[in-house]
């Protein structure tokens, strides 16, 4: 009987120890980054905005490419629908920016 509740309590030491230690290396993570002042978000709010601009650009001169293959009507129409593609590209990127 007494060997019965060594093991027990041994086996519960064991568990409430292991629990401990987990619980107590959450204090141990890496330090918070340090906020980034007005100037710094302002500047890669920018540089998102205009890497987004760029891609939007890449895509239209791409497109515009394709369609210098293209004659007649066919041609026209696939400017119209690259050009169109564009404008609503950079309205949908221009939404997030609108303050309103």
């Amino acid at each position: 009987m007494r060997r019965a509740i060594l093991v027990a309590l041994g086996t519960g030491f064991v568990i409430t120890s292991a629990a401990g230690i987990t619980l107590g290396t959450g204090g141990l993570s890496a330090p918070a980054q340090p906020a980034h002042s007005e100037l710094e978000r302002v500047r890669i709010a920018q540089e998102a905005r205009a890497h987004q601009r760029a891609q939007v650009e890449t895509r239209y001169v791409d497109a515009r490419s394709r369609c210098e293959a293209l004659g007649g009507a066919k041609r026209d129409a696939c400017f119209i629908d690259a050009h169109a593609v564009r404008g609503r590209a950079l309205l949908e990127i221009q939404a997030p920016y609108e303050r309103g």
